[in-house]
């Protein structure tokens, strides 16, 4: 990416069930679904897929689980890569719910700080 024009910040949570990649995808989207650049059409004489998005998600545990693409899919346009490392947080639920597919008593935190730019 050449040129970075927004940063946008989000957390996600999975309550029960430790799955990474679903706390990933609601930190993404905490991050963007307020969000609008009409401005990017312009900048990419109108060929959005001209638009580099870069994903950076902090992950407390499971990174080996996380889905990748099932990231990338939450976004309409651009050409999405994704950089996982260590952060976010593990917190205690205080239950165990098996009918949540509990695997532990934890709440998955994930963070992400999402780059759009050309």
């Amino acid at each position: 990416m050449k040129q970075v024009m927004f940063v946008e910040l989000g957390m996600g949570v999975d309550l029960h069930g430790q799955d990474v990649t679903k706390a990933a995808i609601r930190a993404v989207r905490n991050a963007i679904e307020r969000n609008s650049m009409p401005g990017m059409r312009a900048l990419v004489d109108g060929d959005t897929g001209r638009m580099q998005v870069r994903v950076h998600l902090a992950v407390p545990a499971d990174a080996d689980r996380l889905d990748h693409e099932a990231v990338k899919a939450v976004f309409p346009y651009g050409a999405v890569t994704v950089h996982v490392t260590g952060g976010g947080m593990l917190a205690p639920s205080g239950i165990f719910l098996a009918d949540k597919n509990d695997r532990n008593e934890q709440i998955y935190v994930v963070n992400a700080a999402v780059e759009v730019g050309l």
